[in-house]
């Protein structure tokens, strides 16, 4: 891939797949890491055939896949979340900022999520692929993307009713 595709990737792509790194580590160093491995990929290997911003999505859960067999955690991160809802939070408010207060409780709120509802709810918000290529990453069926985020959507919507924001 030649530099200066790469910079525009960069600039079009880092944001969105830091949501989902995040999304995945729970980790703002860590999610920042997968990025920047992500990046270094696709400057060698990327062919220029396909959809680059699919690829780099696959190779981000790729890549966390690795690194988390590397390190044989003993406990899953999804299961480690929860108990690190609160450090994330500044990190989703960080790339929130230019959004009003609504778009801020909904990313918090999207971070309480199961894993699966919330990498197919930040997917669909963030990433401007297709249900196909996010069912093709994901490893579910395209009905089944649907039907989590309609349900997902249908969560999201009675938490903020319930918290009175509209």
């Amino acid at each position: 891939m030649k530099t200066d595709a790469l910079l525009e990737a960069y600039r079009l792509y880092h944001d969105p797949l830091f949501l989902y790194a995040l999304s995945l580590t729970h980790n703002p160093q860590d999610a920042e890491d997968l990025v920047s491995e992500t990046f270094v990929r696709a400057l060698v290997s990327f062919d220029g055939s396909g959809n680059l911003r699919s690829w780099l999505y696959k190779v981000l859960k790729n890549c966390f896949t690795d690194e988390w067999r590397r390190k044989k955690y003993l406990v899953h991160p999804d299961r480690l979340f929860l108990e690190q809802i609160e450090d994330n939070r500044f990190e989703v408010e960080r790339l929130a900022e230019q959004y009003d207060e609504q778009r801020r409780w909904l990313y918090a709120k999207i971070y309480t999520l199961k894993p699966l509802e919330r990498d197919v709810i930040l997917l669909s918000m963030t990433s401007g692929m297709d249900d196909k290529s996010i069912a093709g990453l994901l490893n579910i069926t395209e009905e089944n993307l649907r039907v989590i985020r309609f349900r997902t959507k249908e969560k999201l919507k009675k938490m903020a009713e319930k918290a009175g924001v509209r």
